[in-house]
């Protein structure tokens, strides 16, 4: 049947009739069916973990520790909150030691510790997606991750261990939480891509090489609560141009800003009473700026590097 303008028309009555009958009801069953199973498989992407059985793992009475892999086909980990009903609370040490595999990790909020090497050398490893509960991130807990371009750490994290982003070559950004007190040795060392680091005024010690070879890292603000920066803390730090010492720093460690050859300009406050020699060393372009008489003169003078009164 053809309307007016030659368009066929909507017979009504025959399209009730045929939804009424066996094969209308019988196509629109499988289109509820179709669409309930697109809404599960959909509900399990987004919110499935993986079995127990899928790792190894170590119980006590109130604690669950993931120690490893029993699939060792697993890419994506979705790590359960529960095994046999006690929390997972810790990533063992050395869990995932160099399981080349993994490429993403999400865990749940009942873990509180990443232990030492936890995810040592997890090179295909890009995404973090860390509990909000954890307090300590262990001693090279992600080291040597050399695709892992963000993490964020969250405020409950209060201890950050030694070389725990040594190598990360691909992170670009990272901000220190408040609850974090002190940045431990080689934290962050030979991070090559970093260019930015948001370093809370809770923090008191910057430790030996905590930021070195950080080549990228093109500006930092250290803030008015350390106290020392100590040996090699920002050496080889290539695209460093200014730093500001802060007034609350009375030590400057050897090395320091060794091997810093963009760095044009340091101020020095009145504070620092003690600048070890070779503190700037292979500075090529270096200008100490500072009060006149101050310690920062006399290093200047002593070393041969142009000074200029602030």
């Amino acid at each position: 049947m053809a309307n007016e303008n030659g368009k066929k028309s909507i017979d009504v009555e025959k399209a009730k009739k045929m939804a009424k009958s066996p094969k209308g009801k019988i196509g629109a069953i499988v289109s509820v069916v179709i669409i309930l199973a697109a809404i599960g498989v959909l509900a399990f992407i987004f919110t499935r973990t993986d079995s127990p059985d899928d790792y190894k793992y170590e119980l006590t009475i109130t604690d669950a520790t993931i120690t490893g892999l029993e699939n060792v086909e697993l890419e994506d980990l979705k790590f359960p909150s529960k095994i046999d009903g006690i929390p997972v609370t810790k990533i063992g040490e050395s869990a995932f030691y160099k399981c080349y595999q993994i490429t993403s990790v999400d865990m749940p909020n009942t873990v509180t510790e990443i232990n030492n090497g936890a995810f040592f050398g997890c090179v295909s490893l890009t995404k973090v997606s860390m509990s909000n509960s954890v307090t300590t991130i262990g001693t090279s807990a992600f080291a040597e991750c050399t695709n892992l371009k963000s993490i964020n750490i969250p405020d409950s994290v209060t201890e950050i261990g030694p070389h725990a982003f040594t190598g990360c070559t691909s992170l670009s950004k990272i901000s220190i939480p408040k609850s974090v007190t002190n940045i431990h040795d080689n934290t962050f060392s030979n991070c090559t891509n970093l260019t930015s680091v948001d370093i809370p005024n809770t923090i008191t010690s910057i430790g030996i090489s905590a930021f070195s070879k950080c080549s990228s890292l093109k500006k930092i603000e250290i803030p008015n609560t350390v106290k020392k920066i100590n040996n090699s803390a920002f050496a080889d730090c290539t695209s460093l141009t200014r730093v500001e010492i802060p007034k609350s720093v009375s030590t400057i460690a050897p090395f320091a800003f060794g091997g810093c050859t963009g760095l044009t300009r340091v101020d020095i406050p009145i504070t620092v009473i003690k600048i070890e020699n070779q503190a700037f060393q292979n500075c090529p372009n270096l200008t100490i700026y500072g009060k006149k008489g101050s310690q920062a003169e006399v290093y200047a003078r002593a070393q041969k590097i142009p000074f200029k009164e602030l």
